[in-house]
């Protein structure tokens, strides 16, 4: 649940700013972007052997807003294109920048919202997303950078989808230091989990995040020297979604973008990870009860791992 070390996070961090500049450094003249980390490194919920490093490629050249444009903001139209045409230009730029940049690596371009980069000089796997920037009503009127939109580009589709990274960032934030730092423990140890899993999970890093954020204060609000209490509290939340369909369905990622559960795989994929978890507290309970392997009773063995994990004190 804790953290990962300064040292493996300097190494993704480093390996993010080097893909970063030569973005930077080999675009034209004419298309000066602004880079920026988003995602589980950014919100320090990054695990071992699974994260990424996801970059956001912003151009800075263009923008798009929300009309009618509020009286202190003016903007200056985008002749002669659209911002998707110059998203997409964008997104060739930076395929031909790192595929040549990074000849020893795996660089994925077939993807349809980012450009993937593994192995070769790379110590950590790179997501570089091309984007540009939307100024919303909202964000015109107070100058929060969390209310500023974000648009991708889905090559595919040669389309555009917003959402709002900062907004995200922001909230799962302030949940984690209301908690006491109980809602980024949590996070970190779903995801582990997933990645250990046999099972292949539909449920991202970012759903994870959006789920333990419907999570209150108060249950995710531990004692420090009782953390494994945590996995109680989580156990609890997941049951709760697990056997009320109708409420888990209809949760809404913290900046409200969209249902987190937009998946039938991730409603089945809720119950997996519980059973995940569950699985985990009986492992742990037997460090505390070492005969608990042998109650005839899986209730009652289940229950007294629970009991364990809430009075085992660790200093």
């Amino acid at each position: 649940m804790e953290a990962v070390d300064a040292k493996y996070t300097s190494v993704s961090l480093g390996d993010g700013d080097r893909v970063a500049k030569q973005i930077k450094d080999k675009l034209p003249s004419v298309m000066p972007v602004t880079t920026r980390l988003q995602g589980s490194l950014a919100l320090d919920i990054h695990i071992r052997a699974s994260s990424d490093v996801d970059i956001l490629v912003l151009a800075e050249w263009f923008l798009t807003h929300d009309t009618p444009v509020a009286p202190s903001k003016s903007y200056t139209p985008l002749p002669g294109t659209t911002a998707t045409a110059e998203l997409f230009a964008l997104r060739q730029q930076c395929e031909a920048i790192l595929t040549g940049a990074y000849p020893a690596a795996t660089v994925d371009v077939s993807k349809a919202k980012s450009i993937a980069l593994e192995g070769g000089s790379l110590a950590r796997k790179v997501d570089v997303v091309p984007a540009h920037w939307h100024d919303a009503s909202d964000y015109q009127t107070t100058g929060l950078e969390a209310l500023r939109d974000v648009y991708i580009l889905n090559k595919d589709e040669f389309a555009t989808q917003y959402n709002r990274p900062f907004m995200h960032m922001l909230l799962i934030n302030h949940r984690d230091k209301e908690s006491g730092g109980g809602a980024k423990r949590a996070i970190r140890l779903l995801k582990c989990l997933i990645r250990d899993s046999d099972r292949e999970f539909a449920l991202s890093s970012y759903d994870v995040a959006s789920l333990i954020y419907h999570m209150t204060k108060e249950e995710l609000t531990v004692p420090w020297y009782l953390p494994l209490q945590l996995l109680n509290r989580v156990e609890s939340f997941l049951i709760r979604l697990e056997t009320n369909p109708a409420y888990a369905r209809q949760l809404k990622t913290p900046d409200g973008t969209r249902k987190i559960l937009n998946e039938a795989k991730k409603e089945a994929d809720v119950g997996a990870l519980r059973a995940e978890l569950t699985a985990l507290i009986e492992a742990v309970g037997t460090d505390y009860i070492t005969y608990l392997p042998f109650y005839q009773d899986k209730t009652l063995a289940l229950d007294a791992a629970r009991g364990a994990l809430n009075e085992a004190v660790i200093q």
